[in-house]
C-alpha cells in the first residue's frame, strides 16, 4: 500500500501549546513523522509520500520560515545518515520536486539542503522495505507540466503511460491523509485520481497510530470500483 500524507498544522499547534519557537514546533512535527514511519512499517505499508514543502510555501511563507525549514531539512538529512531507525528498517528515500525552483528561491540554503538530501538518497538507494518520497519544492500541477515537457522533448507519444513514467512520483497512492484541513492543496494531482481521501480533524502533532489504523481499516472495508 502507498500512502500520501499532508502533515499540516505546525503553526496552529505552536499557538495552541504556547510554543515560542517555530523551529521547536517543526521539530516536534518531525519527531511525529518518525513515529508515523514506524507505524507504517508495523502495518506493512510499503510506500509513503510526504508533502514536506510545496512550491506555494516557497512563494508565500516568510523568508525566516523558509530558512528555518531548509535548515531543519538539511540537518535532519545529515542526522539520518547515521539513524538506526532508517537503516534497520531499510527505508529507501527519494527526493521529489523542482530543485531548480528551490535554488532560485533560496540559493545557498537550498543548495546545502539538496546536497545533504542527495547523500541520503544515495546511501539508501538499495533499501527495499519502505520507500519514502519526500516532496520538497513540490507542486502537483508543476509536476504534470514538467512531465509533459519531458515526454514531448523525448519525441514520445503523449499518453498516460509516458506521462506517468516522467512524473517525480510514479506510483499511485491508495490512500491520502491530510491533518487539520480538508483539501489537497496541489498534492499528487495526477496520482490521486482514484485515491481514497481522508481528512483528519487533528493537528499533525496530535495524529496517533490509532488514527492510521482506523483509516486503513476503513479503506480495506471499501469496494473500489474504478468506474465498473
Amino acid at each position: 500500500m502507498h500512502i500520501g500524507i499532508i502533515p499540516d498544522g505546525n503553526r496552529r499547534y505552536m499557538r495552541k501549546k504556547g510554543i515560542l519557537s517555530l523551529k521547536d514546533s517543526y521539530q516536534r512535527g518531525i519527531k511525529k513523522f518518525y513515529d508515523f514511519l514506524d507505524w507504517c512499517i508495523d502495518l506493512n505499508i510499503n510506500e509513503v509520500t510526504a508533502y514536506a514543502l510545496s512550491t506555494e510555501n516557497l512563494e508565500n511563507r516568510s523568508k525566516s520560515e523558509i530558512k528555518t525549514l531548509l535548515n531543519l531539512f538539511s540537518k535532519q538529512a545529515l542526522s539520518i545518515l547515521n539513524n538506526e531507525r532508517i537503516h534497520d528498517n531499510k527505508i529507501h528515500i527519494n527526493i521529489c520536486g523542482d530543485k531548480d525552483y528551490l535554488l532560485n528561491t533560496e540559493k545557498k540554503l537550498g543548495n546545502e539542503a539538496i546536497k545533504n538530501l542527495r547523500r541520503l538518497e544515495e546511501l539508501t538507494k538499495d533499501y527495499d522495505k519502505l520507500t519514502l518520497n519526500l516532496a520538497i519544492a513540490y507542486g502537483g500541477r508543476q509536476e504534470i507540466i514538467n512531465s509533459v515537457k519531458n515526454v514531448i522533448n523525448s519525441g514520445l507519444e503523449l499518453n498516460e503511460k509516458n506521462i506517468r513514467k516522467n512524473l517525480w512520483i510514479k506510483s499511485y497512492p491508495e490512500v491520502i491523509i491530510r491533518t487539520a484541513e480538508s483539501r489537497l492543496s496541489n498534492f499528487l494531482v495526477w496520482q490521486s485520481a482514484y485515491s481514497e481521501i481522508y481528512f483528519v480533524d487533528k493537528l499533525w502533532q496530535e495524529f496517533e497510530k490509532e488514527d492510521l489504523i482506523n483509516i486503513i481499516d476503513d479503506y480495506n472495508s471499501r469496494e473500489r470500483r474504478f468506474g465498473r
